[in-house]
């Protein structure tokens, strides 16, 4: 444990390192590279908005539909470096709190893609992801697994995500960790820790704060299925060393870009971090013209009733039933063994009552962490009549027996 301990330091050293580095290169080039996209993706930008505060709907014109134009703004003016050195820029000084990872990827694209061709590359990316998510699941944990794992991704209004470049990097990089878990787990059930520990400080280096409990509930579900599959129970331990060992990468790689940025630039990136962390867990929302209360009840309440409205609401129910009569069917029923996997299901509400402040501002937003909620409980669910490695469902027969037994 101890040496595991170490390896885990000595890779997010490393990591926080790369992200430096990557950083400086991604901000090496000059501005005129770029700066035709860049101001031509500033004006897509603005003409889309189309709701108060520069927000756009592009889908049904409600705020289940909602893309945070106003941060995408932000995103592509931040990718000019304008007067500043390579140092100040890479860092952000004009946003220091984050690490602003996407630019590794996004300003070597705008040197020679619109912002269209951009969202074009991150909606193939992402469907194929999805799709080959889906295909590896059901292979490895059914064709079931596969529609329920389909279903509540959508449910996140996951068809959204290309039009958001704020949206993107957390969905790439739940559904990479996924197809890692489903694809590689020969190899990666030995190293899960790295594994999450990676995911975490990923998330970090690209995330604006977004909804990271994606990032974390759905590659850990799918690790906990693969591993039930396998006939391993007691996964308690497990369940909690890897959500600890990914919520230490996540934090420790924000406090990375303090110490990197203070370090670089002169300036207290730390307290701008420390002043972010309060504003945002704290009960208070500033509506401009008084302060508002707000209590972790109310924070959940908003993002509850935003994600389960009528259509969401009524599917979740009707899988729910129909998974739940399979269960009690199934023989044998592993309600125990599989619990480890319905309490994924409460991750989003515990980010609720934490980022009280952060969720309920941006509820139009972290609503689609309750997609995590939605994956869990299905999966439980489903886990409990899973058959394990080498047993066989009921009734499997004759060639099916054998096809069964290969795969």
């Amino acid at each position: 444990m101890t040496r595991r301990a170490l390896r885990l330091g000595a890779m997010l050293a490393a990591l926080v390192c790369l992200y430096t580095l990557s950083l400086l290169a991604a901000y090496s080039f000059d501005d005129a590279w770029i700066e035709k996209n860049v101001q031509a993706a500033r004006a897509v930008l603005r003409e889309e908005a189309n709701m108060p505060g520069d927000y756009a709907t592009y889908f049904w014109h409600s705020g289940f539909g909602i893309t945070d134009n106003v941060t995408d703004l932000r995103i592509y003016e931040g990718l000019l470096r304008g007067e500043r050195s390579v140092v100040e820029a890479a860092m952000r000084t004009d946003y220091l709190r984050y690490w602003h990872g996407y630019a590794v990827i996004l300003r070597p694209l705008m040197a020679a893609l619109s912002i269209t061709h951009v969202r074009y590359i991150a909606m193939m990316g992402l469907m194929g992801l999805w799709v080959l998510c889906c295909l590896k699941m059901a292979r490895q944990l059914g064709t079931r697994a596969a529609l329920l794992f389909a279903l509540s991704l959508l449910m996140s209004f996951f068809l959204i995500a290309p039009f958001c470049q704020q949206y993107v990097t957390v969905y790439a990089v739940t559904l990479l960790g996924c197809l890692a878990a489903l694809w590689g787990w020969p190899w990666l059930r030995e190293r899960l820790p790295e594994w999450f520990l990676l995911l975490g400080s990923l998330t970090c280096f690209l995330d604006f704060l977004t909804f990271p409990v994606l990032a974390l509930g759905y590659p850990l579900v799918c690790c906990q299925l693969m591993r039930l599959r396998d006939g391993k129970e007691g996964l308690w331990g497990e369940t909690l060393a890897l959500t600890a060992v990914w919520m230490a990468a996540y934090g420790l790689t924000w406090l990375g870009k303090g110490a990197v940025g203070t370090l670089l630039t002169g300036q207290d990136v730390f307290q701008s971090i420390w002043e972010q962390v309060l504003a945002r867990t704290t009960g208070a929302m500033d509506t401009g013209e008084r302060i508002l209360e707000v209590s972790a009840a109310g924070s959940i309440a908003i993002n509850v009733e935003t994600f389960f409205f009528g259509a969401n609401a009524a599917l979740f129910l009707a899988v729910c039933l129909w998974l739940a009569c399979r269960a009690l069917r199934a023989r044998p029923r592993r309600w125990g063994p599989a619990m480890p996997v319905a309490v994924v299901a409460l991750f989003p509400l515990a980010w609720y009552a934490v980022m009280q402040n952060h969720t309920r501002v941006h509820f139009w937003m972290t609503h689609k962490q309750l997609s995590v909620t939605v994956f869990a409980l299905w999966a439980y669910l489903l886990a409990v009549a899973l058959p394990c490695k080498g047993s066989l469902p009921d009734g499997l027969t004759g060639r099916a027996k054998d096809s069964y037994n290969k795969s």
